[in-house]
């Protein structure tokens, strides 16, 4: 489906080792997603159904307030394979918070 770009495999290869290294299969180095509690801002977390990298019972971690969308149809690449549903999300998110900032 996606065009792959020279040199993305040795990228995402290095990508993987900085953040699982070793931790063991499955659990990443750090949680950045923990440091959202403490954060003033609104958060958005958008989730494909069928994501098989990061599952979508995962954002159910999301921090108390956040707006969670698990979009059907789509899988890790949620922005990518639904585009405009991603975008109208987004822009809605962003135009209900960018006065509040």
């Amino acid at each position: 489906k996606y065009k792959r770009l020279d040199g993305v495999e040795a990228l995402l290869g290095e990508l993987g080792d900085a953040l699982f290294g070793t931790q063991g299969p499955g659990q990443q180095a750090g949680q950045p997603a923990r440091d959202l509690n403490t954060q003033r801002h609104a958060v958005l977390v958008v989730t494909g159904a069928a994501d098989q990298v990061i599952p979508a019972a995962h954002a159910q971690g999301a921090p108390a307030g956040a707006k969670v969308r698990v979009m059907e149809g789509a899988g890790h690449m949620t922005m990518m394979e639904k585009a405009s549903e991603f975008n109208a999300l987004l822009k809605a998110h962003l135009k209900g918070h960018v006065a509040e900032g």
